[in-house]
C-alpha cells in the first residue's frame, strides 16, 4: 500500500480545534458552482473533467463578483487549516475572505474543481500594481511581495534579471490543495498536479509571447522545490530562514513557524526535456487513479539536474575528482562537455562514458545521464503500455528501491551517456548543490498520487 500524498502540507492535527471551527465558518462562505466558469467569456484554460478533476484558469476581470468572493474566503479558510493566518487576529478583525485588495485586474485564479464544481485546487499568478513601464532592476518599481518578505538582498545572487521588463515578472502564490478531504480522495490528489500542468502549459502558448516569462514567489523549500524539479522546472532558490513579520500581520504564522526561501524561475530554462516531461505526466494522468499513481511515482527516477541560468555560484566546495567547471557553471553544455571529457579520460573513477544508437539498450540498473540525444524509460506492461517517459539532454534515470522498476533504457535517436552509481551520483550533485545553496534531497521530485490496496 502506498501511502505518498502529492504534497504533505502542514497535518490538521496540529492545528486548534477553534481555528479549524473558525476555518468551517469561513469555507461555508466559499460555495460556488466553479464549473460554470469553464463557459466564461475570457477563460484562458478550459479543460474538461479527467477522472474526477476538472481545470480552469481565467483573469480576475473575467470573475464574477460572487465568484471572486467564494475564492478568497477559499484562500482564508484554507490557510487557516494549514496554520498559516493568525486565527486570533481574522476572529478580532471578523473576516471572512481575503481581501479583495490583494487582487489584481489581470491575476490569474487557476482552480482544479470536482464534478460539483467545488475547488479541490488552487493557484494565483499576480503582480503589484505600477509595475508598467519599468525594469525589474528599477529602484522604483513596486515591490513583489516575496520581497516585502524576504527582502531584495537575496537578488544580488542572480544574473540576467535586471533588465527583465517587471510586466513580465509574475508572483506565483497561494498554492493550496483542499485540507478538508482525506488522503484517499483520488480527485484531490490529483487535482494539483492537473492545475500545475494547466498553468506551465498556459504561460508557454506562443499567443502569450513571452507575458509570464519570469515566476518569483517564496515556498516551503522542502516541498515546493521538489515539485518544480518533477515537472523539469530550474528555479534559483536561496537559503530558507524563518522571518519576523511586523505586528498585526496576519499571516506572521505562516513565516514565524515554517521555513521559507524566495525563488525565482525563467521560461527561458524550460527546453524540449521539459516539455516531453510535460507529456509524461499527462500520460500518466490519462490512466485511472491506480495505475496514474504507479507511473508518476515511478517517474520520480527520472530526474533533471539543470540548473536555472539565473544562478550564479556563491560558494567555493571541495571539488573532489570533478571538474572544477561542472561544479560551479549553471551552464549545461559547459557541464556536460566537461564531464564528458574527464570521465572519457579515465579522470572520474565510477563513472563510465558511452554513446548508444537508435534501438540499442543503456542498462537499467545504473544511473545514465543524458548529455544529448534521447533514451524511452520502460516499466511493466500494463493495458499493453509499457512506457514511461523520455529521457531527453540533461536528465538522469536513477533508480530508486521502492518505486516501480524501470525494466528497460532504448536510444531513440544517437545519445550520449554518463553511467555511474547512484552513491557516486550523488557526490557529484552534493557538489554542485553545495556551490549554489540548494538542498541535495531537492534533486528527487515528490509529486505523487495516494493509492491503496
Amino acid at each position: 500500500m502506498l501511502r505518498r500524498a502529492f504534497n504533505r502540507g502542514h497535518p490538521l492535527s496540529g492545528v486548534s480545534a477553534s481555528t479549524r471551527e473558525l476555518a468551517h465558518q469561513v469555507l461555508d462562505g466559499a460555495t460556488f458552482d466553479f464549473g460554470r466558469l469553464l463557459r466564461a467569456a475570457n477563460v484562458l484554460v478550459a479543460q474538461p473533467d479527467r477522472h474526477g478533476v476538472r481545470v480552469v484558469v481565467l483573469p480576475t476581470s473575467a470573475l464574477p463578483e460572487p465568484a471572486l468572493r467564494a475564492i478568497l474566503a477559499w484562500r482564508l479558510g484554507q490557510y487557516l487549516l494549514t496554520g498559516f493566518y493568525d486565527a486570533e487576529g481574522v476572529r478580532r478583525a471578523s473576516l471572512r475572505g481575503e481581501s479583495q485588495e490583494l487582487v489584481g485586474p489581470d491575476d490569474l485564479h487557476a482552480l482544479a474543481i470536482d464534478h460539483a464544481g467545488a475547488i479541490l485546487c488552487y493557484a494565483t499568478v499576480k503582480q503589484p500594481h505600477g509595475v508598467e513601464s519599468r525594469t525589474w532592476g528599477a529602484a522604483d518599481r513596486p515591490k513583489y511581495p516575496c520581497e516585502e518578505v524576504h527582502g531584495v538582498a537575496w537578488q544580488a545572487h542572480l544574473v540576467g534579471l535586471l533588465d527583465t521588463p517587471a510586466e513580465h515578472v509574475w508572483e506565483w502564490a497561494r498554492f493550496c490543495k483542499d485540507q478538508r478531504r482525506g488522503r484517499l480522495d483520488a480527485a484531490v490528489q490529483r487535482a494539483p498536479l492537473e492545475l500545475a500542468l494547466a498553468l506551465v502549459q498556459l504561460v508557454q502558448r506562443p499567443a502569450a509571447a513571452g507575458h509570464w516569462q519570469v515566476a518569483v514567489g517564496d515556498f516551503d523549500p522542502a516541498v515546493a522545490l521538489r515539485n518544480l524539479r518533477y515537472f523539469f522546472i530550474a528555479a534559483a532558490t536561496f537559503t530558507p530562514h524563518y522571518v519576523a513579520r511586523p505586528e498585526g500581520d496576519l499571516l506572521a504564522p505562516r513565516y514565524a513557524q515554517h521555513l521559507t526561501a524566495p525563488f525565482v524561475a525563467t521560461t527561458a530554462d524550460i527546453d524540449d526535456a521539459t516539455y516531453l516531461r510535460w507529456v509524461d505526466i499527462e500520460f500518466a494522468l490519462s490512466f485511472g487513479h491506480r495505475e496514474a499513481a504507479r507511473r508518476l511515482l515511478a517517474l520520480r527516477q527520472l530526474v533533471s539536474v539543470k540548473e536555472s541560468r539565473l544562478k550564479r555560484p556563491i560558494a567555493s566546495v571541495d571539488r573532489g575528482p570533478y571538474p572544477r567547471l561542472a561544479l560551479e557553471n549553471a551552464s549545461a553544455q559547459d557541464v556536460s562537455a566537461a564531464m564528458w571529457a574527464a570521465a572519457a579520460e579515465g579522470q572520474l573513477p565510477g563513472w563510465q562514458a558511452a554513446a548508444f544508437g537508435p534501438g540499442e539498450y543503456a542498462p537499467a540498473d545504473r544511473v545514465v545521464w543524458s548529455l544529448d540525444g534521447y533514451l524511452q524509460a520502460f516499466i511493466g506492461r500494463h493495458e499493453d503500455n509499457g512506457y514511461l517517459g523520455g529521457i531527453g539532454a540533461w536528465v538522469a534515470c536513477v533508480p530508486q528501491p521502492g518505486l516501480p522498476p524501470i525494466i528497460a533504457l532504448r536510444a531513440a535517436t544517437p545519445v550520449r551517456v554518463l553511467m555511474t552509481d547512484r552513491a557516486s551520483f550523488e557526490d557529484f550533485w552534493a557538489r554542485r548543490q553545495r556551490c549554489f545553496e540548494t538542498s541535495t534531497a531537492s534533486l528527487y521530485g515528490e509529486v505523487t498520487m495516494e493509492t491503496s490496496t
